[in-house]
């Protein structure tokens, strides 16, 4: 049943294996290899793939798409995500680890399942020979599982709840409910949308929470950004919504910090009057991080889209192997909770776009074995590489999505 599976950080030995690309699956390959060395992700689908005597069903046809026998057979998806665990393959029997000079790799596969997946849900995707987006698969993926777990966790028994959700440091995982200074928004609050909450010092404001049912799904890629708009002389509004893919405009910066730093930066908003007096006021915005995922996607925003058609920014922005997130760019209720672990994330993949335009180029991967150290992925071409390789990619290939493990789920 699906209300028995659990997060599990523990990164399993895997047996990489390159993809083919059929009709212009790069996007799909280099985005299933990032996910491959997301261990909660990928120990997640291990499990539901072992869940057994699970009827088909078309109201969860991604979930379905994971057959629940692992086989050599049909290779999709259960095969990357269930085969690729081959310990007796990568781990020494007198010493329990591998040399990173034997790298070894599995015959190619063809996830083909997934193309049946999106001919099931007619995604736009799944056209023959269309060129598509790593990020729009990526969330098309994600937020598709996300609501078919929920549709599957309506139809499990109800399990006993836990008294609490929260760590020891007071961070609360589930995105359904948002703890503020020891106060917490139930079901019937929530359906009323806005509610007043007191913040540090006291200071008070209406907060309105998008509705966001958890999975567990969310409780690995889900954040919330708050949105807060300051006005002279009335209570501090803000809205709260969930994120799995945090967008970053690169335009103007030249890092990934320097991207952050741009989102949470405080805006001034202008044209705005006294509804009493008509005199000009000051009205501020500023958006600050609510919840911080276990895993944090960054999308870099590097096509350009207007009247006149579309660009790509092929600029190089700079991105660390180790990113944290700075006190200043939390919300100010939760700036006491995140430890420097909780707030401290580890680069494990790099997804890549190469060519000059949006409608066209090919997509590759670099991804942190647990073993191995970084691979590059280019369908079924797989190689070691360098930390340097990674950081400092050339000009042909641009970094487009970044994938970060949060320090205190890493498992050493």
């Amino acid at each position: 049943m699906l209300n028995k599976a659990s997060l599990d950080n523990e990164s399993k030995p895997l047996l990489l294996r390159g993809l083919v690309n059929k009709a212009n699956w790069c996007y799909i390959n280099a985005t299933l290899q990032a996910l491959l060395v997301c261990p909660p992700f990928f120990n997640l689908m291990r499990q539901v793939e072992l869940i057994p005597e699970r009827e088909a069903s078309t109201s969860t046809p991604i979930l379905d798409s994971i057959p629940l026998v692992t086989t050599n057979i049909n290779p999709c998806m259960v095969v990357i995500f269930g085969n690729l665990y081959c310990p007796a393959l990568l781990f020494s029997a007198n010493t329990g680890k591998t040399p990173k000079s034997d790298f070894r790799t599995g015959p190619n596969l063809e996830p083909s399942y997934i193309g049946k997946m999106l001919a099931t849900i007619e995604s736009t995707l799944s056209a023959k020979g269309h060129q598509e987006d790593a990020e729009e698969f990526l969330s098309c993926l994600l937020n598709g599982i996300h609501e078919e777990m929920i549709v599957l966790s309506k139809l499990d028994p109800p399990l006993p709840k836990p008294e609490s959700h929260e760590s020891s440091e007071g961070v609360q995982d589930d995105l359904n409910i948002v703890a503020v200074e020891g106060q917490t928004m139930d079901k019937e609050e929530e359906d009323a949308g806005d509610w007043e909450q007191v913040g540090p010092r006291n200071k008070s404001s209406i907060t309105r929470v998008a509705s966001f049912p958890s999975s567990l799904i969310s409780d690995i890629f889900g954040g919330c950004l708050r949105s807060s708009v300051h006005q002279t002389g009335a209570k501090e509004s803000a809205n709260v919504e969930p994120f799995f893919c945090l967008q970053l405009d690169i335009q103007n910066v030249s890092c990934i910090e320097d991207a952050l730093n741009h989102l949470t930066v405080k805006e001034e908003l202008q044209g705005f009057t006294c509804s009493k007096t008509n005199a000009q006021i000051d009205v501020s915005r500023r958006v600050s991080f609510e919840v911080l995922p276990k895993v944090l996607i960054l999308h870099l925003k590097r096509f350009i889209y207007s009247k006149n058609g579309s660009q790509k920014l092929q600029k190089h922005v700079d991105y660390p192997l180790e990113l944290v997130i700075g006190r200043e760019l939390l919300s100010p209720n939760v700036k006491g909770k995140y430890t420097l672990p909780k707030k401290t994330y580890k680069l494990c993949a790099v997804v890549y776009h190469h060519g000059k335009i949006s409608s066209g180029g090919h997509y590759t991967a670099d991804i942190l074995h647990p073993t191995h150290g970084w691979v590059h992925t280019d369908d079924t071409k797989l190689k070691l590489v360098s930390s340097s390789f990674v950081l400092k990619p050339s000009p042909s290939k641009n970094p487009y999505l970044l994938y970060y493990r949060r320090a205190d789920q890493i498992m050493k």
